[in-house]
């Protein structure tokens, strides 16, 4: 990868974790025209599963060296370990916000497509 693609995706990436810490922490209020589910799922875990589901992405593209796989498996170990602590301590840094299971497993779920989509494109391209 050239060097300003790489500092492009690092960029990229960097301002993707500033903007989950700041819905993870921020004390956002829901309006009343949001819609309480999508076809049956909390909304709430809907944007969870969104917000955690292009980190792995994104952290490989940002951190891949000559190892994909490599950067991949860190990617998903990092972005596990973010997910369980700003889920966990949410409430720590906003008392108006509260840990729940739920979404963490949705945290996780996100991670885990997200890993799984950059395993379908890493197989597809290396084949060729």
């Amino acid at each position: 990868m050239k060097p300003l693609a790489r500092i492009a995706w690092i960029v990229v990436f960097l301002l993707y974790v500033a903007a989950v810490a700041w819905l993870c922490f921020g004390n956002i209020e829901p309006g009343e025209n949001i819609p309480r589910a999508i076809l049956g799922i909390p909304i709430d875990q809907c944007v969870h599963f969104t917000m955690f589901l292009p980190f792995p992405i994104l952290c490989t593209l940002a951190f891949r060296d000559r190892s994909w796989w490599r950067a991949l498996c860190w990617a998903t170990l990092t972005a596990n370990i973010i997910a369980i602590v700003f889920e966990s301590q949410q409430h720590v840094i906003n008392p108006y916000r509260y840990t729940q299971a739920s979404d963490l497993v949705a945290n996780l779920m996100g991670i885990t497509v997200g890993l799984l989509i950059m395993a379908v494109i890493g197989i597809a391209t290396h084949k060729k």
